[in-house]
Formats: structure tokens, C-alpha cells, sequence
């Protein structure tokens, strides 16, 4: 068998527009050559305050047999009110996880496990993925955990007004696109690329990730922004720092 990838995710950002980003998932994954993949529920609790994620609200959206819930991959700390460290309920449901990933390869499907948190490693869903590698390098399986969307950070080129550069000066914290975005190139765009809008002569780079769904439309998170004359090169530094928040790929 080839490596084997899985993916993790945070849906923070998403409550209220799931449907937006398994539109995108979908289109992403079908570029990939994999038809639309599973997800999988490793929260120990279903609550909270999107409500596209409270209880069977995503397992409808996507579908019965796209959703599953692992309750045991999740953090027992939130039934034991012991908030800040993070534990596993039944670590042994890793196997499971890996399990469903490896028959899912088999229909050409990818999993996505999921909880709330917005950075990886700040997540249960990290200690999750070295589960799943620990097991995996148990079985002797090629195995790489990342971050959806996953690849390669890249840099990419945006031309737009001097209006917008200057309000994402003033910290303005995404890039809004166009209503016909290409959901493949920015929905794929991996975490820790470089985006540089230009305006004329004017150019701002910042650190980015994949496309979101804010404000009614679709735009690219700004991550880190340049300081003035600042080099792509010291820039790039800047993005591997941020990657090291869990977004960088693991494998076995």
C-alpha cells in the first residue's frame, strides 16, 4: 500500500458555514483524484456554540455514511474538569481510526478528523495523530498526519487595489476574493504559503493559509504580516515558525 494520509482539522472559523468548506474539501480532494472524504467526530463532547457542529447537525450535512463520531479520541479533560491537560479517553480507538482510514483508501476515500481548536498544536487532535503514527509504525504502515489542507507551502501572486493593500496594513486580518473563486487553488493552498498582493509598484506579502468563508464571501486568512522592507526570505523564517504550530506534516 502507498502512504497513507489523514488528515487533521480544527473547525474554528466554520460554525456557521460547513457547508461552504465541504464544498471545498470536495473539490480539492476530486483534483486530487479521491472521491469525498470521511469525517470523523473526535470531539468527547458534540456541544458548544456553532451550531453546525452541535450534535447530529454535520452528520446530516455531509451524510450517514460520510460522518462518524469517535468519542473515545477525545479529551477527557473536559468530563473531568481538568481543562489544560490534555488526555485521550481510549486511546486504544487510534487502531480504529486507522483501521477506517486504511478500508477507506480502498474506495479511494481520505479521512478527516476533526475537532473545534484553531491551532493544531494547542489540540487534542495532536495527540491523536501520534497515536495514529505510533501505530501505524507498530504495523509497519508509511503514514503521514497533517493538517488539512496538507502540501507544500507555496508563494503566490494576487494583483488588487491599493485600497485593500492598505486596510490589511491597518491589520485587516484576510483577503477577500472573488465570488468565482478557484476553490481548488485556495482551497489546497497549504498552510504557512506566502501571498503577495501588489498594486502598481506597492507590494504586501503575508503568511496564509487555505481559503475561508468570511463576511458572506470567500477570503484567505492573513497569518503574519510583512513589516515594511522586509525580505520574502526573512518572511519564509517567519512562516516555518508558524508551521511548527502543528501544521507541519508527520509521518512514519
Amino acid at each position: 500500500m502507498k502512504k497513507l494520509t489523514i488528515f487533521s482539522w480544527g473547525f474554528w472559523g466554520w460554525g456557521t458555514h460547513a457547508e461552504s468548506f465541504v464544498k471545498v474539501v470536495d473539490h480539492v480532494e476530486a483534483s486530487r483524484g479521491f472521491k469525498p472524504p470521511i469525517f470523523v467526530d473526535i470531539r468527547i463532547r458534540r456541544t458548544g456554540r456553532a451550531p453546525n457542529f452541535r450534535e447530529n447537525t454535520f452528520r446530516e450535512i455531509v451524510g450517514e455514511k460520510r460522518y462518524q463520531w469517535m468519542r473515545g479520541l477525545g479529551n477527557a479533560a473536559i468530563i473531568d474538569n481538568t481543562l489544560g491537560n490534555l488526555s485521550i479517553k481510549d486511546p486504544r480507538e487510534a487502531k480504529t481510526l486507522l483501521d477506517l482510514a486504511i478500508d477507506s483508501m480502498k474506495h479511494d476515500r481520505r479521512i478527516i478528523f476533526y475537532c473545534a481548536c484553531e491551532f493544531p498544536s494547542d489540540c487534542h487532535r495532536y495527540i491523536v495523530g501520534d497515536l495514529l503514527l505510533k501505530e501505524a509504525k507498530k504495523r509497519k504502515i508509511a503514514l503521514e498526519v497533517v493538517e488539512w489542507p496538507g502540501g507544500n507551502p507555496q508563494h503566490i501572486k494576487e494583483k488588487t487595489s491599493e485600497d485593500l493593500i492598505n486596510k490589511i496594513r491597518k491589520r485587516q486580518k484576510n483577503y477577500p476574493l472573488s465570488k468565482n473563486a478557484d476553490l481548488v487553488k485556495y482551497g489546497s493552498l497549504a498552510w504557512g504559503s506566502i501571498v503577495t498582493l501588489s498594486s502598481g509598484a506597492d507590494n504586501l506579502p503575508f503568511v496564509g493559509g487555505p481559503i475561508k468563508y468570511i463576511n458572506g464571501g470567500w477570503a484567505l486568512p492573513v497569518a503574519i504580516l510583512s513589516e515594511p522592507n522586509e525580505s520574502i526570505a526573512r518572511l519564509k523564517k517567519y512562516a516555518n515558525a508558524y508551521i511548527e504550530y502543528g501544521y507541519n506534516p508527520r509521518s512514519v
